[in-house]
């Protein structure tokens, strides 16, 4: 359960992240003021990291409980907490990078 925020909650907040920077370049011009823009840069890579490490910690749990000569359901499950974790690391690199022009350029 804890990887599908991971999964498919960070790519969704990627996405969302551009586009509220892009509807608020204006109003930070107009206010002459990065907080805004800074502000949801930080809450949405802290959401992301968040997520990321919930999916690994599920990543690290089941594959110390993994038996090789089991079923393949607990396989599944260090493969889908795996892809998660990846998922989650590049939006949240994808976010970071993102982020970096805003923070040395100014809005106008």
């Amino acid at each position: 359960m804890l990887t599908w925020p991971a999964l498919l909650f960070a790519p969704s907040l990627l996405l969302a992240f551009l586009s509220v920077n892009y509807a608020l370049v204006e109003p930070s011009c107009h206010l002459q003021s990065m907080a805004v823009l800074n502000g949801v840069s930080a809450a949405s890579l802290v959401v992301s990291v968040i997520c990321t490490a919930l999916a690994f910690g599920r990543w690290r749990t089941a594959r110390r409980h993994a038996d090789p000569s089991g079923p393949g359901l607990t396989s599944r499950e260090a493969f889908v907490a795996a892809v998660a974790t990846g998922v989650g690391a590049l939006s949240s690199l994808g976010i970071f990078v993102i982020s970096l022009p805003q923070w040395l350029l100014s809005a106008c």
